[in-house]
């Protein structure tokens, strides 16, 4: 799309060497100029060409090459619709035909032109075959079609919607301002600046609204964690207090280390357990030497008594 009007200059660029290079052209000479200009593959601007001394020659000429002036005007900002409108101009071929269409169809769908504020539905399937001349949809689509392959515009077509209609995203800047067109030009230049304030408030409204979500999440977050740090702070402070486990509230690391240190206790208590029943069966609770219970004396009483039994 950018590059659509560099390429539409580089194809007018032979015709308008043409037109200033030529001695004297005579308006016959122009008129086919006009005629070879107008239906070349690739031109979709004309105002250099039209600008040339020698083209704004043929606005003293007889009228019927004069024609081919306003036929090139047409070219340069006019419409179908206004070419056929007019009286006196000259038959287009069919080449020439669907190019004033697709141009007319760029003007059509420019979002700043004032048209668009009292027409808004220009863009419609109905609106736009009677504007271009065209007899059904599919004839329509075609051409749509055709621009945007050409890199005219950027559109999608909407037939399902009611009414039908064209949706345009992007023109290329190819057609050119009428003269004395200064009201329009100011109308067009505050058309821009009312969508542009329009889209400015509708960003500042959403980048409010997400800031204002996101500091009211901050804030939810900071009490969560408040909660969480008065309630561990709470745990140690209690854990000082001659209560039971289950009663005490603290994090999970505190929970997991005391329910470590009750494993090793009953551990604990469970080998000495082992170790008293054991002395106690071999034993008894005077066994010889063995002073009680314990169970490593009676069992070193039981070796001697062996021992002692061999001697």
């Amino acid at each position: 799309m950018d590059q659509a009007q560099p390429k539409a200059l580089a194809a007018l660029q032979p015709f308008i060497i043409e037109a200033t290079s030529t001695k004297s052209p005579s308006p016959r000479f122009l008129k086919e100029l006009i005629i070879r200009a107008t239906s070349a593959s690739g031109t979709y601007i004309f105002t250099e060409l039209l600008q040339t001394q020698a083209i704004q020659s043929l606005q003293t000429a007889d009228p019927e090459y004069k024609s081919y002036l306003t036929q090139l005007e047409h070219f340069s900002w006019g419409t179908y619709e206004e070419y056929k409108s007019t009286q006196g101009l000259p038959d287009l071929t069919p080449v020439q035909t669907q190019k004033l269409r697709q141009l007319s169809l760029l003007s059509l769908a420019s979002p700043f032109l004032p048209t668009q504020e009292e027409k808004p539905d220009t863009l419609t399937y109905p609106a736009l075959l009677s504007s271009l001349g065209l007899s059904s949809n599919h004839e329509l689509e075609s051409l749509i079609t055709s621009a945007i392959y050409a890199g005219l515009l950027t559109a999608r077509l909407s037939p399902t919607s009611t009414p039908p209609r064209v949706l345009v995203t992007s023109v290329a800047p190819l057609r050119d301002l009428r003269p004395q067109s200064l009201p329009a030009i100011l109308q067009i230049l505050k058309t821009w600046e009312n969508r542009c304030s329009t889209t400015i408030y509708g960003l500042e409204s959403q980048i409010a609204t997400i800031r204002a979500g996101a500091a009211d999440r901050t804030a939810l977050q900071r009490k969560r964690q408040e909660v969480v740090d008065t309630a561990v702070i709470q745990g140690e402070n209690d854990s000082s207090k001659p209560v039971r486990p289950r009663d005490r509230r603290g994090n999970k690391r505190d929970l997991d280390e005391r329910m470590e240190g009750e494993d090793d206790e009953d551990v604990s208590s469970d080998e000495v357990k082992m170790e008293v029943d054991d002395g106690a069966d071999v034993a008894g609770p005077a066994g010889p030497r063995g002073g009680g219970f314990g169970g490593r004396g009676t069992k070193r009483n039981r070796g001697r008594g062996a021992l002692g039994g061999f001697t």
